[in-house]
């Protein structure tokens, strides 16, 4: 009798001493993350994560990062005073905190495309995007001439890196109503349309 008290009893502390390490861990099952990362250099497609734990409970105060260093093709547009997250120019990420619903939401002012783009919640992979973006060289601004041709020739068949309305079919006039909505966006807000040989001096790369 006394053997399976022992043996209850120590089931019973093992439990609950697991129990913390259980408790305000991410979970990539219960989280939310947007089902597609479709970012603007103006910050206009925002991107949405909520973060909780493996009790499906809302975690506060978690640090979520948007991990782009395996997508090259990214253009993060350099931070300034109003961001609400935090620039990594170097780790090509972005950083923000949860509150108390367990929600973040990215008005990341990122051009490019990639496709491997990671989202970490206090350094745990809940999920993998590939990116899309208006501006597809990557350059810091949607112009309608470059970026409209290279999402041009992605109509009619299938890419995530210009499926901004997140069908999961052929690209098609759908996406590019938004392509076209986007045009002159930058890093600066809705620049005056310029002549190629000036963009030069607007791109602002970290690489």
């Amino acid at each position: 009798m006394r053997a399976w008290l022992l043996v209850v009893g120590l089931m019973t502390a093992i439990a609950l001493s697991a129990e913390p390490v259980r408790a305000g861990v991410p979970s990539a099952a219960f989280s939310y993350v947007d089902p597609c990362m479709v970012l603007c250099p103006n910050g206009d497609l925002p991107f949405t994560v909520i973060v909780r734990d493996l009790a499906n409970n809302n975690l506060n105060g978690v640090s979520v990062v948007l991990d782009f260093s395996a997508s090259p093709g990214t253009f993060i547009c350099p931070a300034v005073p109003g961001d609400p997250y935090l620039v990594n120019p170097l780790a090509m990420t972005l950083r923000m905190f949860t509150g108390a619903d367990g929600r973040v939401t990215f008005p990341a002012r990122v051009g490019g495309t990639g496709p491997d783009v990671k989202v970490f919640a206090n350094g745990v992979l809940i999920a993998v995007r590939a990116l899309a973006s208006p501006d597809q060289d990557g350059n810091g601004i949607v112009d309608p001439g470059i970026d409209g041709a290279l999402f041009a020739a992605k109509l009619g068949h299938f890419d995530p890196t210009a499926d901004y309305d997140c069908s999961v079919t052929n690209n098609d006039a759908a996406d590019q109503a938004i392509q076209t909505a986007h045009r002159n966006h930058a890093c600066s807000g809705i620049v005056v349309p310029t002549r190629t040989t000036t963009w030069g001096t607007l791109k602002l790369h970290y690489r």
